[in-house]
């Protein structure tokens, strides 16, 4: 089973492929695409993601974000832009 390690290098959890994928789906939506288009690119990125990384013993949280978002600006840079707002909005960085 793969654990991943949270960002602050203190807490770790189990590797949850539906995490991801809800994720991606949720960027999609607030970007604009359809649902359809909004699983699609899930199951697409997140499907890699899971594939590289769910082979491994240990993953950080931060390296698993990176690999979404390099996917994610080769495929839809608007839903990268969106996760990239979400995650400015959740630290507080207007």
């Amino acid at each position: 089973m793969t654990e991943v390690i949270k960002r602050g290098g203190k807490k770790r959890q189990a590797f949850s492929p539906s995490k991801i994928k809800g994720a991606i789906t949720k960027a999609a939506k607030e970007a604009g695409l359809s649902p359809k288009k909004s699983e699609e690119l899930a199951k697409e990125v997140g499907g890699g993601v899971v594939g590289f990384f769910g082979k491994k013993r240990v993953v950080k949280a931060t390296d698993i974000r990176k690999s979404i978002l390099r996917r994610l600006e080769r495929r839809a840079k608007s839903v990268a832009a969106k996760w990239r707002s979400f995650e400015r909005k959740k630290s507080g960085r207007f």
